[in-house]
């Protein structure tokens, strides 16, 4: 049995037919759903690491996560805070460092966004560098950025 006969062509027409339908129903869900707040569309995703690139634990891992909070607030107006996951990645030495790690995100305001940018690169800068990271990776718009160069600190 091919993919144009029996399950799989069933399939797709199911498929069109719902799509045919779907394309019928037009209607403003704000409208429908009494949000009157606006619409985002573009996801912010930080990620915070548990263990530097040598494999050993960050001290104070919970001042990355509340800041990464509020600057995640100031660009979205809010945040989600997921538990930890266990993650893992492979340090210039060619080890496996298996972590914690934990992902924080918002949809962004974009005006908000683009006046909090610097706020943003000073947060991930210090985060690799304080923490000593190979890389920080951040996710925005279904596209994941990985800093690998961190700005020196500047002078108090």
């Amino acid at each position: 049995m091919g993919p144009k006969d029996g399950l799989f062509r069933k399939t797709e027409e199911q498929r069109e037919d719902h799509l045919a339908d779907v394309d019928e129903l037009e209607f403003d869900l704000s409208e429908k759903l009494g949000a009157t707040g606006g619409n985002s569309v573009q996801r912010l995703t930080l990620y915070v690491p548990t263990r530097d690139q040598g494999g050993n634990a960050i001290p104070d891992v919970s001042h990355w996560i509340s800041e990464a909070k509020r600057i995640l607030a100031a660009i979205g107006g809010g945040y989600t805070a997921l538990p930890p996951f266990d993650g893992g990645w492979i340090n210039e030495q060619g080890a496996l460092i298996e972590e914690e790690v934990f992902l924080l995100y918002t949809y962004i305001r974009p005006k908000q966004f683009l006046a909090d940018l610097p706020k943003l690169r000073d947060f991930l800068h210090s985060l690799g560098r304080e923490t000593g990271q190979e890389e920080v990776a951040i996710e925005f718009d279904e596209v994941f950025y990985r800093i690998t160069e961190f700005d020196p600190e500047e002078p108090s």
